[in-house]
């Protein structure tokens, strides 16, 4: 996934945490890390973010905004309502297929202890609404009657094809996702 970098000093120390915390993990990486590869003083850095988790909760935030504004992206080239509600597995395939991919930085924000942080589980369901808002939304697009509960079918679908992509390797889940929610989409346009 692309950077959003305005070029401030707070972007760009979120930019290079995000960036250290997808490809190394969590725990692995420290705030002098973090200080070391964004060039601010330690103090500074500090002063921006009073805590790693804080610092965490701000680049799972960049992470969905630039996540969601990739799928939406992603959908408004589509010209058929279904082709453009199922846009987001073509998203997550091109992804789980991509070199580097080391799958849900929010799962394994979550999953690495930041479960405990409230600022980081904050971030983290925020993450997974606003993703189910945009998979309801490009739902009721195609004109299905209850575009809230397909859509929330949809969503689970796309965290299962992530799930699968982290803890497997199986860059196969999303198109297995995506034939499943066709015929969830087939079913309730049916119906």
């Amino acid at each position: 996934m692309d950077g959003l970098v305005d070029g401030g000093p707070r972007d760009q120390v979120v930019a290079v945490a995000d960036d250290l915390f997808f490809t190394h993990g969590v725990h692995a990486v420290t705030m002098q890390r973090i200080r070391s590869e964004a060039g601010v003083p330690l103090k500074k850095l500090y002063g921006m973010f009073p805590s790693k988790d804080v610092l965490l909760a701000a680049s799972l935030e960049r992470r969905d905004r630039i996540a969601r504004s990739a799928i939406a992206e992603r959908a408004e080239k589509c010209d058929d309502p279904v082709e453009r509600a199922l846009a987001v597995f073509d998203f997550l395939d091109e992804w789980f297929r991509q070199p580097g991919f080391h799958g849900c930085v929010f799962a394994g924000a979550f999953g690495e202890g930041s479960a405990a942080a409230p600022v980081v589980v904050s971030a983290v369901r925020a993450h997974k609404q606003g993703l189910r808002e945009l998979v309801t939304a490009l739902v009721a697009g195609t004109g299905v009657r209850d575009a809230d509960a397909v859509g929330a079918q949809l969503a689970v679908l796309v965290d299962g094809a992530m799930a699968v992509a982290t803890f497997t390797g199986d860059t196969d889940a999303a198109r297995h996702a995506r034939q499943a929610a066709r015929a969830v989409l087939d079913t309730a346009l049916r119906g």
